[in-house]
């Protein structure tokens, strides 16, 4: 349960309250907010321990609501635009920067470029920079447009729509942040998806703000690689008498089988382990 102090009732005499703690600190120094017409970015503020007051200097700019029980005078946590609090046990202040500012940019990054085929989900997520390159501090409730590109190589590898497939983490086991469930559920698409391997080859993806104050910001597009798992068995180091042999087998394994691999009717880079089946 959070920490909380109730409005003394009508004519009681209010208690001297001492709190002797450990110095509580805040989850961050310092928050960066984008600026948005139409959708309310929020950002959690949370103390270490304690019960606090929460207000701004600049409500006009950034606004701040305590997070709690109904009636309570203070809280542990509050929804930022938030940049200062005062405890009400002990005294103590702590201060966070709260700023506002403008999306210069945006970039898609990632764990792995990479992904095998059918058999892991990537997680792709976007960052967003001001024009002195400062990250913000969340995307959170912003709408964006993710789509597959179709970009041909002169390699002979070609992007595709079969390629990659974008899925809901509603259709996944993964947990995201709350506010991207609530959007999946009316059909948007916020700052983090998962995608899925189809078909071996490379895919481009690209994402772009929906905001209209944000119509001139360049979309972000990053380049996946799609691979059989494939590996030699047997997969230790091998020592042989001069004069003897031994045959090794290349195996893949799909969704934890493990089965042999067909190299027929497949263009291969075996430095890479990269098939087409064109």
């Amino acid at each position: 349960n959070e920490n909380c102090i109730a409005p003394p009732a009508p004519g009681a005499l209010p208690l001297l309250l001492l709190h002797l703690a450990a110095f509580s600190r805040l989850n961050t120094a310092k928050v960066l907010l984008p600026f948005t017409r139409g959708t309310r970015v929020n950002f959690t503020l949370e103390a270490s321990e304690g019960c606090y007051r929460w207000s701004s200097t600049r409500p006009e700019v950034a606004s701040i609501e305590p997070l709690g029980p109904a009636g309570c005078l203070c809280s542990q946590r509050a929804l930022v635009q938030a940049p200062h609090h005062h405890h009400l046990l002990t005294g103590q202040v702590l201060r966070c920067d709260a700023i506002v500012d403008l999306i210069h940019g945006i970039q898609v990054v990632s764990t792995m470029r990479e992904l095998y085929l059918e058999d892991s989900l990537l997680e792709l997520k976007i960052h967003a920079l001001d024009s002195e390159g400062n990250t913000f501090s969340t995307l959170a409730g912003l709408v964006f447009d993710w789509t597959l590109v179709k970009d041909p190589e002169p390699d002979g590898f070609s992007d595709s729509h079969n390629t990659l497939r974008i899925l809901k983490f509603l259709e996944s086991t993964y947990i995201p942040p709350s506010y991207i469930l609530e959007m999946e559920k009316v059909a948007k698409q916020g700052d983090t998806i998962l995608v899925s391997g189809i078909k071996t080859e490379s895919s481009k993806l690209k994402a772009r703000l929906q905001e209209s104050i944000y119509k001139n910001v360049q979309p972000s597009e990053v380049r996946l690689l799609i691979l059989e798992n494939i590996f030699l068995n047997p997969t230790y180091d091998i020592y042989l008498l001069v004069g003897t042999s031994i045959q090794y087998r290349v195996q893949k394994q799909r969704q934890w089988k493990i089965t042999g691999f067909n190299f027929s009717n497949r263009k291969c880079f075996i430095g890479k382990w990269i098939c087409s089946t064109k």
